[in-house]
């Protein structure tokens, strides 16, 4: 099977891949940096043709790959951590929002 390619990077989270098919909507989402840590939502509209079960595919093969390690995964959410954050794909029936978050210290 192709292995899928992103050509785009969510616009503030630069090594988080835009999977194909996939469009950022850039007034949805927010940037704030702290001492804890940035946290960071952003929003993608994902086109008609486009399956939720193949974006979550996309992530789940490349985030991986690219230092993320996968920690729960639910029907509609994907959580993956690396270097002290957190990151968090929800899906709706026609979006995808990504949530970062610094992982909280006990």
């Amino acid at each position: 099977a192709p292995v899928a390619v992103a050509r785009d990077y969510l616009s503030t989270i630069g090594d988080v891949p835009l999977a194909d098919g996939l469009q950022e909507l850039p007034d949805a989402g927010f940037v704030f940096d702290k001492p804890q840590g940035r946290i960071v939502q952003l929003t993608a509209r994902h086109a008609a043709a486009v399956t939720q079960k193949s974006v979550m595919a996309f992530y789940q093969d490349s985030l991986p790959n690219l230092g993320w390690q996968a920690r729960d995964a639910a029907p509609a959410l994907l959580t993956f951590f690396r270097r002290g954050e957190i990151l968090r794909l929800t899906f709706t029936a026609d979006l995808v929002i990504f949530d970062l978050t610094p992982m909280e210290t006990p």
